[in-house]
């Protein structure tokens, strides 16, 4: 009888599965979980913030402009009260004109402006303010004659020409020759100055050919 050959037992022993991997994975997931959860929180927040604070500056910019207007009409009123006083007040005219023009209320201004010139004729600085103000409401030909007494008393005043060359270069009934005179002239009297570098531009300006010869 055959010695028998004794049998081997199988390895019953399961190797262990890995769950240290899955509990990495796991881990994982759940911080970039958080990650997204907190990035979305804080983005919330600063447009949350930023919008506060945009609401802040304009609450803060409409109070200023609140404020500033209270103090115009405040300064209006105590202006008009002066001249009810005594109309002969050319301070308060003075004043009230340039208030009055700045808020753009021309034909308001224009009487007060008058009334002040007439009180002094050789306020030089407050009739060119009365000059810029109807230049830029477009009446050229009432802001020419302001411009003309203002040369009358200071030939050389540069703000008064260059204001003056303007006017001649916008209007149909002067000729081009006139504003470029008035423009050179101011540069030669004040080269380093604002209004030579605008008038150096203006001439410039007319230099350039016009469109029609450009296709030629």
């Amino acid at each position: 009888m055959s010695a028998r050959i004794p049998r081997k037992d199988k390895d019953t022993t399961k190797a262990p599965k890995n769950k240290m991997s899955i509990l990495t994975i796991a881990f994982a997931i759940a911080m970039a979980f958080f990650l997204v959860i907190g990035a979305v929180a804080v983005g919330i927040t600063e447009f949350v913030g930023g919008s506060g604070n945009g609401q802040q500056e304009t609450a803060v910019q409409e109070d200023f402009s609140q404020e500033m207007e209270e103090e115009s009409d405040s300064e209006e009123q105590e202006l008009r009260d002066r001249i009810e006083d005594d109309p002969e007040d050319y301070s308060a005219h003075s004043q009230l004109a340039v208030l009055l023009g700045n808020t753009g209320r021309v034909d308001e201004a224009i009487p007060h402006y008058e009334q002040a010139l007439q009180g002094d004729a050789d306020d030089l600085a407050l009739r060119l303010s009365f000059a810029r103000m109807l230049e830029q409401r477009g009446y050229d030909l009432d802001a020419e004659v302001q411009l003309e007494r203002v040369l009358e008393k200071d030939e050389d005043n540069v703000e008064a020409i260059f204001m003056l060359a303007e006017i001649k270069d916008r209007s149909t009934s002067a000729s081009n020759e006139e504003a470029e005179e008035l423009y050179q002239r101011v540069i030669d009297l004040d080269p380093d100055s604002f209004y030579a570098e605008m008038a150096q531009n203006r001439l410039a300006e007319e230099d350039q050919p016009d469109d029609a010869d450009d296709t030629e």
